[in-house]
């Protein structure tokens, strides 16, 4: 995804975007233009803390186990990162991300006014997005705020051969915590980076695992959208995290698909535009792309 840094701090400051509700120009690309699309509003979630979901039975090639225990350290290393406080003190991110436990529902879709799951899901036989792409997180928002009622995150293990769970990661393998981290700033975000050395760089080469631990330019993003004190970093606002920690999805939460039309908001499908290939590919997500405006529904398969 790529954002909105500018609107923060001064772009030469910092490597890092923020996802955005407008979509970035087809050629648009953060690592060749040394600089953040400034389009739209940047995204946020204002819940202190969100659940997730992984889809049953999640994959061929990966393990329920594998799954939820690297979503779990992917999202960890978001949530705990050590940010900068008023003063000379530390504290962590004011967002906690939760899994809620198995669902049985695969599709990419958000239900208004109704109960959801955000959910993670793995394509063993069907990747509509090429197979340079890795992982595609869709989120739907607000469109006047940048507010993010919902994310769902699809993994590619279709092409992804052979996966990588455990160290040491065979020069030929796919790290596969190093791309569902990667993911995990988008989801809670992150736009990409062009910093070689960030987890949201958007490019990945097999064998490589440092996209898995945060760079400076990482932590710099999360605690820029998540301060310490509990605010969210809106254009030239601050807004408040909602209070406690509830990660109930916006509507309740289901394990099943629900069929209920989705209104009131705008929903938009992140999808990536292949950057030249690095033995294997690259990540997603490079775009947000707006699928549906105020009041229609959003196809339930999460393609443009």
């Amino acid at each position: 995804m790529l954002g909105l840094a500018a609107l923060i701090v001064p772009a030469s400051a910092q490597a890092f975007c923020r996802t955005t509700t407008v979509r970035a120009p087809a050629d648009f690309d953060p690592t060749t233009a040394g600089a953040c699309f400034e389009g739209g509003l940047p995204l946020f979630w204002r819940n202190a803390c969100i659940g997730y979901n992984v889809h049953y039975p999640p994959s061929k090639r990966v393990s329920y186990e594998d799954a939820t225990n690297s979503l779990s350290v992917a999202f960890t290393r978001w949530t705990g990162a050590s940010c900068p406080t008023e003063g000379n003190g530390r504290s962590r991110a004011s967002i906690d991300v939760r899994d809620l436990g198995p669902v049985a529902c695969d599709a990419v879709q958000y239900k208004a006014r109704a109960p959801n799951q955000n959910a993670v899901i793995f394509r063993d036989d069907t990747w509509r997005y090429g197979p340079q792409v890795l992982g595609l997180t869709t989120v739907v928002f607000a469109p006047d705020t940048g507010e993010i009622y919902g994310a769902d995150m699809e993994i590619n293990t279709k092409d992804m051969d052979p996966i990588a769970f455990r160290d040491p990661v065979d020069k030929n393998a796919y790290d596969f915590l190093s791309v569902v981290t990667h993911e995990a700033g988008h989801f809670l975000g992150v736009g990409h980076s062009d910093s070689k050395g960030a987890t949201m760089f958007a490019r990945y080469d097999k064998g490589e695992t440092h996209q898995r631990i945060l760079s400076p330019d990482d932590v710099n993003a999360i605690c820029s959208i998540y301060r310490p004190d509990g605010t969210r970093a809106v254009l030239n606002d601050k807004v408040t995290q909602a209070p406690g920690c509830d990660p109930t999805p916006r509507g309740g939460f289901t394990r099943e698909c629900e069929d209920a039309p989705t209104t009131g908001i705008c929903s938009v499908g992140a999808v990536g535009r292949s950057a030249p290939a690095v033995a294997g590919g690259a990540f997603v997500v490079a775009f947000c792309i707006s699928l549906a405006r105020r009041g229609r529904r959003r196809p339930g398969s999460g393609s443009p």
